[in-house]
């Protein structure tokens, strides 16, 4: 397509572990096919370079789901955005989110980030769920993730046709499923409270500082310890966690341990290039007799 006509997009993407990010490529892949082009701006504490909207066509906003709501991190970062020009009040704002189950309580994360994006002068002009793997809890069989990548993929594909057709699906939210939200929003308390409870163990921590690198709230810094006579540095946590779990998942070594979070600690990136390219994992885990919990998922992925 001519480049003149090709409109331009961004998105920006809160992710901790990559789930959410991943999503985000998928659905930079598939606009070119509409005739738009996307920028990607990955969410984290800092604001310098934060793209301004008014120079874009259309916005993407995605979130990792955290306990039926959207982070308090992310709704703090969409309130910098700047808010739109008169010229471009209406621009359609797409949302996505990503979260390890189905369940209809997430359907009202969105509400709070919607009336954000009004008072700014977007419009929210769809609220679509996708499923990737716990990065807490319990670890997905691979065939379940490998289903869920292969899902998400295809969802991502459908949004770029929505936004590619200028399709406005307003989301709609039930009062009780609201209210149910706000309830867990006890979990932004949780977060500031675990954060200095995190802990690495110094036997396993190989003081690397990825867990540093990759942590969107620079809630962790290296510090001098002495450990049985010996100094090593180690990672210090404080309270601006977000709970995103990235530090714990991501780590090499397996050495983070996440508060009182420790019984549902899952470590381990995915590698969903790896389970694509084995065909030994089946692709449609919750059709199996062996699936368990994951039967529950059956219907989601039949009505989308």
């Amino acid at each position: 397509m001519d480049e003149q006509n090709t409109k331009k997009a961004i998105a920006y993407i809160f992710s901790g572990t990559g789930n959410t990010l991943t999503a985000g490529k998928m659905l930079q892949r598939s606009l070119p096919e509409y005739g738009i082009s996307l920028d990607i701006y990955r969410i984290t504490v800092d604001l310098e370079d934060l793209p301004d909207p008014n120079d874009y066509d259309i916005a993407f906003f995605a979130y990792p789901i955290h306990a039926f709501n959207s982070p308090q991190f992310f709704l703090h970062f969409v309130k910098h955005v700047p808010a739109l020009h008169a010229d471009k009040s209406g621009m359609p704002a797409y949302i996505f989110k990503t979260s390890g189950e189905p369940f209809r309580p997430n359907n009202a994360s969105s509400y709070s980030l919607c009336r954000i994006l009004r008072k700014k002068g977007f419009l929210p002009a769809s609220d679509m769920h996708m499923l990737m793997p716990y990065n807490i809890m319990f670890r997905y069989p691979d065939a379940m993730a490998k289903q869920m990548y292969i899902h998400t993929r295809h969802m991502a594909e459908v949004l770029a046709e929505k936004a590619g057709e200028d399709l406005i699906e307003k989301p709609s939210f039930n009062p009780v499923t609201v209210i149910w939200a706000y309830l867990l929003r006890l979990q932004w308390f949780g977060a500031w409270v675990n954060g200095p409870l995190i802990k690495a163990k110094a036997d396993q921590c190989t003081g690397c500082g990825k867990c540093v690198r990759s942590c969107p709230t620079h809630n962790i810094s290296m510090v001098q310890k002495n450990v049985h006579g010996e100094v090593k540095i180690l990672p210090k946590f404080g309270g601006k966690c977000t709970m995103c779990m990235c530090c714990t998942m991501d780590c090499p070594t397996g050495a983070v341990n996440p508060g009182f979070l420790t019984p549902w600690k899952v470590n381990g990136e995915w590698d969903f290039e790896k389970l694509m390219a084995d065909d030994s994992i089946p692709d449609n885990w919750t059709d199996n007799e062996n699936a368990k919990y994951f039967k529950l998922f059956r219907k989601y992925y039949r009505n989308n």
